[in-house]
């Protein structure tokens, strides 16, 4: 048990109480924060406010003495662009002035030229005037002339033109009463066959209806006994049957009435038949000749096309190819002289940027004088004639074509000369570079003699002695075989043996 008057015992929290006390004291914590920083967002509010018044009230005073400043400046600016502006001002007056005057001058002298041009151009308009009243005269002379002559030779060609339509009337009239006679004749031949073959086909369809008619009655006489004995059975059995022979008989007389109908009809078309087979059979023979003639006339002009268009396929082969070996010359011919201008022009480049470095001579006198030599007179004058005619249009100084090859003399001349030039400064600067290399060495020699420092101390000096010893240190002999030296003859003796 435990001792009565002694310490509390310690009070041992549940996990539950501990996260509620450990959440109120975060919530303590949190609200603490908050406040803190709510009083310092207020203070920084108010900072802020006073220093935004504060910076207000600084920028009107700022700006008030800007102003002042600005204008001071600005009135001194004007007076100046107001000065400028007027000196400006008053030399473009007198300009304008002398411009004035000037024109003025122009103005009378272009007066006096155009009234001068005026009286001659007046002078020049009467004397066309003159000349065209003159010419418009002689045309109409002329053109009544010619109007004379066309009536005289419209009536005479009137006349025989009358004359030559009344005798070609007379004449078409007597070929038309020909052809009317004619026709008529032929017309009464036709129209005699047509009424003899008409009255043949009325004969022969005559006899054939009867023999139809005949056949029929017969058939329908058969029939009708038939279907009289077949009536008294079926009436006896049936009267519904007896309804239905008689509307068959009906049927039967209406069969007949069609097929009579359609036996003249059938008999018509065959008459038209036979006369179509006989315009068929005259007209096919004519027909035949007119396509055997087409036919012909068709192959003529298929092996015409055929010839045609081989040729075509030939040529355009032969274009073709043509026209690919142009465009690849072509393509060639356009990057040679591309490349050609690109060299032109790189040289012409070249040349605008050495002319800055040209001496005065080179500018007076670019290229050294040439010597014309005289013509050979021993050349026939043709020869010289058929040379000049074939040689480019290159002229020289003399005034006769330059041949070819001649064409960059003057511009090896000159390159010739830059690169003696050239070589000359590099001997010239050889020299001068070997030179400077002794005239160093021979001052750092006398400064390593009058001076000591550390490369005098390490390198060869012979003025430097210590101790009756100098630094510099013999070089090393080398002990070398010996050569041996065979005399001339004794090798021409070897090769010769050798040889052999």
């Amino acid at each position: 048990m435990p001792k009565k008057g002694g310490k509390k015992a310690k009070v041992v929290e549940s996990p539950e109480e501990k996260a509620l006390r450990e959440a109120t004291e975060k919530l303590k914590a949190e609200e603490d924060k908050r406040r803190k920083e709510e009083a310092m967002r207020k203070k920084l509010a108010e900072d802020l406010a006073e220093e935004a018044r504060f910076a207000k009230l600084n920028l009107a005073k700022i700006q008030n003495q800007w102003r002042k400043l600005m204008r001071l400046a600005k009135v001194e600016s004007l007076r100046k662009d107001l000065e400028i502006m007027s000196q400006n001002h008053e030399r473009e007056v007198d300009m304008k002035d002398a411009i004035i005057q000037m024109l003025d001058r122009d103005l009378d002298e272009a007066e006096e030229q155009y009234q001068m041009a005026l009286r001659s151009h007046l002078q020049n308009v009467d004397a066309l005037i003159d000349l065209y009243n003159h010419k418009v005269r002689q045309l109409e002379s002329e053109f009544e002339a010619e109007i004379r002559q066309l009536q005289n030779d419209f009536q005479t060609e009137r006349t025989d033109i009358v004359t030559k339509h009344a005798a070609a009337k007379g004449e078409l009239m007597d070929i038309i009463e020909l052809v009317e006679q004619q026709f008529k004749d032929t017309e009464a031949d036709a129209k005699q066959d047509f009424d003899s073959y008409c009255e043949e086909l009325k004969n022969k369809n005559l006899e054939d209806r009867n023999v139809l008619k005949l056949m029929l009655e017969a058939q329908i006489e058969t029939l009708e006994n038939h279907f009289a004995n077949a009536a008294e059975t079926y009436d006896q059995t049936t009267r519904q049957r007896t309804q239905q022979f008689r509307n068959l008989t009906q049927k039967d007389r209406t069969s007949a009435q069609t097929i009579e109908a359609q036996l003249k009809r059938l008999q018509r078309l065959q008459d038209t038949l036979a006369h179509w087979r006989m315009k068929i059979a005259s007209n096919m023979k004519e027909c035949d000749d007119r396509n055997r003639l087409m036919k012909e006339e068709r192959d003529q002009i298929s092996r015409h096309f055929q010839e045609l268009k081989a040729r075509m396929n030939k040529m355009r082969d032969e274009q073709g190819a043509r026209l690919m070996e142009m465009s690849i010359s072509s393509r060639k011919c356009v990057q040679t002289l591309n490349a050609q201008k690109k060299r032109a022009e790189t040289i012409l480049r070249y040349a605008e940027l050495n002319r800055k470095l040209e001496t005065d001579r080179e500018k007076v006198l670019p290229f050294h004088p040439i010597v014309i030599a005289e013509d050979d007179a021993s050349i026939p004058d043709d020869l010289m004639t058929e040379a000049n005619a074939l040689s480019s249009y290159a002229l020289g100084p003399n005034g006769k074509p330059v041949e070819e090859w001649n064409y960059m003399d003057e511009f090896f001349k000159r390159y010739n000369k830059v690169l003696l030039d050239k070589m000359a400064i590099g001997r010239k600067k050889d020299e001068l570079t070997g030179e400077n290399a002794d005239l160093r060495s021979i001052l750092k020699q006398y400064l390593d003699g009058i001076s000591v420092n550390a490369d005098v101390m390490t390198e060869p000096n012979p003025l430097f002695v210590l101790n009756n010893r100098t630094n510099i240190q013999a070089a090393a002999v080398l002990s070398e075989d010996p050569i041996t030296v065979q005399s001339a003859n004794v090798v021409v003796n070897q090769r010769a043996m050798m040889q052999r």
